[in-house]
């Protein structure tokens, strides 16, 4: 009998390194940063020749289910976080809901906010993965690093398994620059980009042996019935948990576990044209150029102005002797930035926040 497949994308992010397009009603997920449809509608569509719309999930904070079902219709299933715990809890809810219907179940575990250039060999990347999963491997995407990036954690290969697969050696934590360099030009490195596959009663027994309490929380939340306890119960057993990433608390100790050849944690090296969108100058990659390297979404007007990233939803930006700045125009905020300082957006955020400035949030 064929093992069901689910998908489940995690949106539970504010995406603030957007602002001022993204913003606490319409996130980074919500909205659409390289053209054409929103970022979560692109992360199902990559999906969807794999897993049919009545195994895809959304897990995602409470005050953005509606604005999602508004977007999606009635499917996939929704689940709404009282609060941010992290992507373990939220893997915990998620699986748990799935072994109802079948423990060997296997999901695919997805950030809603990414950017994918080659479709296709990203489905064949995940096929693989659920093969590997099939095998109750815990599995992860190892993305090829382009450069040697400090802002991503980093995956070391061990034991070659065939067809671009290998077993896990350890997980890295992000890197100073030097140790990146290192990373890079061994070739045993991959980045993580924070892409599961696994068996949901796999999954859930790791959750139980290294995150007891989670464990404990997600059976007692299931023996009152799961979602169909509704909201009040999800609070009841959610608001307590720990915030931790899968990454940390099931991931890496299970890593460094030695189990038989042909079990534990394996890696499926992809290599699709990831990019995790995570600034503006990131987003500026894919706006068209004019001559003297601005890269614009909306309508520009730029005179002796090279280098800049200029996104405009209503009216026009007008630039003037000015270069390498990012000047963004959105709803009742513009955003003037260094583009060496875009990571930085989000102190911005902070700042409104401290100051009661919600109207601009």
């Amino acid at each position: 009998m064929e093992v069901p497949i689910h998908a489940v994308v995690l949106a539970g992010g504010r995406g603030e390194r957007f602002w001022p397009r993204s913003r606490a009603a319409r996130p980074k997920q919500l909205q659409s940063l390289t053209g054409g449809r929103t970022m979560i509608e692109e992360t199902l569509a990559r999906v969807s020749p794999l897993v049919p719309e009545n195994r895809q999930w959304i897990i995602t904070s409470e005050d953005l289910v509606a604005a999602i079902r508004a977007l999606l219709g009635d499917v996939p299933r929704i689940i709404g976080e009282p609060a941010g715990r992290n992507t373990a809890p939220a893997i915990a809810l998620a699986a748990s809901e799935i072994m109802k219907q079948d423990a060997s179940a296997v999901m695919i575990v997805l950030p809603s906010d990414h950017h994918i250039a080659d479709v296709v060999a990203f489905r064949r990347t995940l096929e693989r993965a659920v093969e590997l999963a099939l095998k109750n491997y815990l599995v992860t995407i190892g993305l090829v690093p382009q450069s040697p990036e400090t802002g991503y954690g980093y995956i070391e290969r061990g034991r070659d398994l065939g067809a671009n697969c290998f077993s896990v050696e350890r997980f890295r934590e992000k890197p100073d620059r030097k140790t990146a360099e290192d990373f890079v030009n061994s070739g045993r490195f991959l980045w993580n980009g924070g892409i599961f596959v696994w068996k949901a009663g796999t999954i859930m027994e790791k959750i139980a042996a290294y995150l007891p309490d989670l464990y404990r929380a997600t059976r007692e939340w299931q023996e009152r019935g799961g979602l169909e306890a509704g909201a009040e119960a999800l609070r009841h057993y959610f608001l307590p948990l720990q915030k931790i990433s899968i990454d940390y608390g099931v991931m890496e100790p299970a890593s460094r576990e030695r189990p038989p050849v042909g079990s534990g944690v394996a890696v499926v090296r992809g290599d699709f044209g990831w990019d995790d969108l995570g600034s503006w100058e990131a987003a500026g990659r894919y706006y068209p150029a004019d001559q003297a390297g601005n890269r614009v979404s909306g309508t520009a007007l730029a005179l002796e102005a090279a280098d800049n990233i200029v996104v405009c939803d209503q009216g026009l930006v007008a630039l003037l002797g000015v270069r390498d700045l990012v000047v963004v125009r959105s709803g009742n905020a513009v955003l003037v930035c260094h583009r060496d300082r875009a990571q930085e957006v989000r102190r911005l955020v902070e700042e409104l926040r401290r100051g009661n400035m919600e109207e601009y949030l």
